[in-house]
């Protein structure tokens, strides 16, 4: 766990990423975290401010569920911890975020590493993931034609469908998909479950 320069002093063991989807639209992301504090005095954990977003507090879509607090500023959301954590020490959050805006339709959901990175990705007999990136979508009556994950690909790249049998084509069941990211996830890249 190497401290890489602009990145949030946290790497995460475990992320799991469960998104709704209401009518071709993200409507509720819910995020649980293990996180593993790469450095003394670790608070919190900052979220991007939405698009759009005037800095009332009121009106922000996020709210921490458990092991955390929300704070604002004009450009951020702080998922704040309970107390600050030493480097080393491990912390479990969960939070939620809610668009009631419909917005623009969605084409993929995305994770962006702002951080240290992710561990790679464990899934026990049972089929629990107990460790990595796990990315969860719920459709509802708009299922898509097809799913694929992506990883550390270009906005273009990502939407490209891959040709039949591609090993990163995902099976929809009962209008669910998911994935859980079997190599660690590396900072400033993003990784994700594209659809059309």
């Amino acid at each position: 766990m190497s401290s890489r320069v602009g990145a949030q002093p946290v790497f995460l063991e475990r992320l799991l990423v469960d998104v709704e989807m209401r009518r071709g639209r993200a409507y509720r992301r819910l995020a649980v975290r293990t996180v593993v504090a790469c450095e003394n005095g670790v608070e919190g954990y900052a979220a991007r401010a939405p698009a759009g977003w005037t800095g009332d507090p009121r009106s922000i879509p996020v709210k921490a569920i458990f092991g955390c607090r929300v704070e604002t500023s004009a450009d951020a959301v702080d998922l704040r911890f309970p107390k600050p954590l030493r480097k080393g020490e491990r912390h479990e959050f969960v939070s939620l975020v809610c668009h009631d805006d419909p917005g623009e339709e969605t084409r993929w959901v995305n994770v962006d590493v702002d951080h240290q990175g992710i561990a790679p990705g464990v899934v026990d007999d049972e089929g629990k993931v107990t460790g990595g990136l796990n990315v969860s979508i719920t459709f509802d009556d708009r299922v898509p034609e097809a799913c694929w994950w992506y990883a550390e690909q270009t906005e273009y790249e990502r939407m490209v469908r891959p040709p039949a049998g591609d090993r990163r084509l995902l099976e929809i069941r009962r209008g669910v998909v998911e994935h859980t990211f079997r190599g660690p996830c590396r900072p400033r890249e993003q990784y994700g479950i594209a659809f059309r």
